[in-house]
């Protein structure tokens, strides 16, 4: 008995690929298939990061375009827009007590 299972490996094998490929085809098997929402949000990022390079070349432009003077006031501007967004930190003695 156990010999005629070797001697028939080829059709097990044979059998065991055609269980798996008709599988794959009854259920349309989704790994192989790239849904729409992933290709839209592939095709979404690509756009965005286009965008994204056409405002910066559009910004460093318009910098270049502007005057000494108003090279100044933009460059301070930044700096003061950074120092008035930065995060605010709790000092260690306005923590709230419970009673």
């Amino acid at each position: 008995m156990r010999n005629s299972l070797f001697h028939n490996r080829p059709y097990w094998i044979a059998l065991v690929i055609i269980l798996t490929t008709s599988s794959f085809a009854i259920t349309g098997c989704r790994i192989f298939r790239k849904d729409k929402q992933s290709v839209a949000e592939k095709k979404q990022a690509e756009a965005d990061k286009k965008a994204t390079a056409e405002y910066e070349k559009a910004r460093k432009a318009h910098y270049n375009n502007q005057s000494k003077e108003a090279k100044k006031s933009m460059k301070n501007t930044e700096k003061q827009a950074a120092k008035y967004n930065k995060p605010r930190k709790r000092s260690w003695h306005s923590s709230t007590k419970c009673d």
